[in-house]
């Protein structure tokens, strides 16, 4: 027996009602998985860019460590940081240290505390170069050598989670910002 019309009709109806859906799941599917890689890559350039400035405000910080880490011997034998020998000694102690602590942000709170606490010393740094060598003199073995090391052991330990970028910016939303001042 032979479908009638009506049947046919209806057949190529009920065809292309089937290949209508199948065209419109597949276009959703397609738009959903779309949406989702375009999400994913938005989310891996910006951890790029966090990453990014992060290794800046650590290649800053690396930039004061460095600096003292640096030493010159005085005629009486007593050694001091080589950022206390210049003649515009402040200079050369602050904007290494205004370097870093200006990108404070991108550090963890154990670096952006360390420096803060360096940049509070340097505070009463003198303005007169020979009181600045004795004033490098005094804290050569005691507060800065240790806020150094200190420094040094934050960085590489934070070298190891650069890449966590999630659990850097959840801390970020527990830090407790304050004012902190950077003589020029």
């Amino acid at each position: 027996m032979q479908p009638s019309e009506h049947q046919l009709m209806l057949l190529a109806l009920v065809s292309g009602g089937f290949a209508l859906l199948g065209a419109l799941a597949g276009t959703l599917v397609t738009g959903v998985f779309n949406l989702r890689a375009k999400r994913n890559e938005y989310v891996n350039d910006y951890y790029k860019t966090v990453i990014q400035r992060r290794i800046g405000a650590y290649e800053a910080l690396e930039s004061v460590i460095v600096s003292f880490r640096t030493c010159v011997m005085d005629d009486d034998g007593k050694p001091y940081h080589l950022p206390f020998s210049g003649e515009d000694s402040q200079k050369g102690v602050f904007v290494p240290l205004h370097a870093a602590m200006s990108q404070g942000l991108w550090l963890n709170d154990g670096a952006f505390e360390k420096t803060s606490e360096l940049n509070r010393l340097l505070f009463s740094l003198p303005a007169n170069k020979e009181e600045a060598i004795n004033f490098g003199k005094k804290h050569y073995y005691t507060v800065i050598a240790e806020l150094r090391d200190a420094l040094e052991c934050i960085l590489a330990a934070d070298m190891l989670e650069m890449h966590n970028v999630e659990g850097f910016l959840a801390r970020r939303k527990n830090r407790r910002w304050g004012f902190r001042a950077v003589r020029l």
